[in-house]
Parts: structure tokens; sequence; C-alpha cells
């Protein structure tokens, strides 16, 4: 009889998503970035408290800018496709936080000109994510 295999959960439910207007303000006003061409990555570490332990160990804003993508379905494509990059490769960093006690909020804003493939976004979107995580981890 063979062991079935532990289900690892890849979905990316509402309260992992940044819709507070206060915290948006303050991410932008304070927080630090990474570049990881066409990525921009902008995210500020906080530390969670006994009350917020149930919450999401992060919340993120998708984002790519009407300057230059201006048909609506390219912007949401793009989104689209960095909400599923995202959902499938956050595993370490949740166990990361959840293990340093932490929270992170971060906004991922798409920065090229054409469209994306998906092979493309996942290969650098994994990239922000690692040095993200280098800069988590003392």
């Amino acid at each position: 009889m063979t062991k079935p295999q532990e289900h690892i959960d890849e979905s990316l439910p509402k309260a992992f998503k940044l819709c507070s207007l206060k915290k948006i303000e303050q991410l932008f006003a304070q927080g630090q970035l990474i570049k990881a061409y066409p990525i921009r990555l902008m995210y500020i570490i906080e530390d969670r408290s006994q009350s917020e332990v149930s919450e999401a160990p992060f919340q993120v804003l998708f984002s790519a800018p009407k300057r230059r993508f201006k048909r609506a379905h390219d912007r949401n494509y793009i989104k689209r496709l960095m909400r599923e990059v995202l959902r499938k490769n956050k595993a370490a960093l949740i166990t990361l936080l959840q293990s340093n006690n932490k929270k992170l909020v971060f906004s991922l804003t798409f920065v090229a000109d054409e469209r994306p493939t998906f092979q493309l976004l996942e290969q650098k979107l994994c990239k922000a994510l690692d040095q993200l995580i280098k800069e988590i981890n003392p």
C-alpha cells in the first residue's frame, strides 16, 4: 500500500489580497524595492502579533500600468498570469514567514512594454521571490 500524498494548498484566497488603502499608501511611501525585470516588487516586512496568527502570512497587490497597456484585457491577462505564478510558488515564502513570525505586504508591478509568456513571467517572478526571501532571512 502506498501512502497518500500530503495535500499542498495552492489556493490564493481573498485574505492574501491587499485591499486596505492605508496599507497600500504605506507600502508605496515606505516600502523597499526589488527589481527583476520585467517585475518590480515593493515590500514591507512587519512583525506578527499573537492575534494575527490566523491571518494570511502575506498580502499582495498586482498591477499592470495603463500607460503601457492601453487595453484592459491585456492588463487583466498580465495580472491573471502573475496571480497564477504566485499561487504556484508561494509555499517557500509562507513557511519562511511563519517560522520567523513575520507578515509581508508587497506589490508586484509588471513594467515591460510587451505581453509576457507564462514561462518568462514564472522565471522572473521566482527570481524576485528568491531575492525577497534572502532579504527576509537574516
